[in-house]
């Protein structure tokens, strides 16, 4: 019997992002971004694909961007983590689907921890969202049982993320990962019906690692830092519309929401 295929230390893949707002003023904008979906295990091959570990360069990953920020490793970080949720999960793959720095910046509104079991069973998925108040909360998807190629989960809204839509409602998280397609959409529901949807959709980029990213880094330099002015553009276009505005709160103290899942035909 053939051994199965062991999946790269890296992969690239080439995502759209949507935003639309459903209340007035409406607005929505889509940009196109590189992904990189990266085996925890592995950053020490990331100098192969072109990627500097922790270090300046065109293209770079920094365990300081994500979990608690401090530059320790970071797959026992988030196994811990699980642990303290109830989820201990037996020692297998865990990927980071993140954007890299470019040019020694970057901004990830939304990271994905896929974490697997030691047969290569996917258990769990944690959506990282981070503000740019410089806060970070977790949303946490899976019960340990091997989930499917398609997930559907509803959790509330826990955390502050826009000065333009309250802290109340449900997130309900549609995720799709397979060999060929990765797709996360969030549909945002307040009391008064739908508010936002974001979507991102993504396929494996045609092109190499290494040259793609040293594409992306000389040919579109602007990228990562884009996301950033994005935002901001566009709350201000927002503020200047009339949107309504909500102070922040303070952070939850507790910064995991769990998700549960919806059923075929759920809400």
């Amino acid at each position: 019997m053939p051994m199965p295929e062991v999946p790269p230390a890296v992969a690239l893949y080439d995502s759209w992002v949507t935003h639309e707002r459903r209340t007035s003023p409406r607005k929505r904008f889509r940009h196109h971004l590189p992904r990189l979906l990266i085996d925890l295990d592995r950053l020490s091959e990331l100098p192969g694909y072109g990627i500097r570990l922790n270090a300046r360069g065109p293209v770079s990953f920094s365990e300081r961007d994500h979990g608690p920020r401090d530059g320790r490793p970071l797959k026992p970080w988030i196994l811990a983590r699980l642990a303290e949720n109830g989820l201990a999960i037996p020692g297998g793959r865990v990927e980071l689907w993140t954007y890299p720095r470019i040019w020694g910046y970057v901004f990830n509104p939304l990271s994905l921890w896929y974490c697997h079991d030691a047969g290569g069973l996917l258990r769990t998925v944690v959506l990282e969202v981070r503000n740019t108040f410089g806060e970070t909360h977790f949303y946490l998807i899976g019960s340990g049982e091997p989930l499917p190629s398609r997930l559907r989960y509803q959790a509330a809204k826990s955390f502050h993320v826009s000065p333009f839509q309250p802290l109340s409602g449900q997130y309900t998280f549609t995720l799709i990962h397979s060999l060929t397609r990765r797709m996360i959409r969030i549909d945002y529901r307040g009391t008064g019906g739908s508010r936002l949807l974001a979507f991102e959709t993504a396929r494996p980029s045609p092109v190499p690692v290494a040259r793609a990213l040293r594409n992306w880094a000389w040919f579109a330099p602007w990228t990562t830092i884009g996301v950033t002015l994005a935002i901001h553009s566009h709350a201000l276009d927002l503020w200047r519309r009339g949107a309504e505005f909500f102070h922040k709160p303070p952070p939850p103290e507790w910064p995991w929401t769990r998700g549960v899942e919806l059923r075929k035909g759920g809400d």
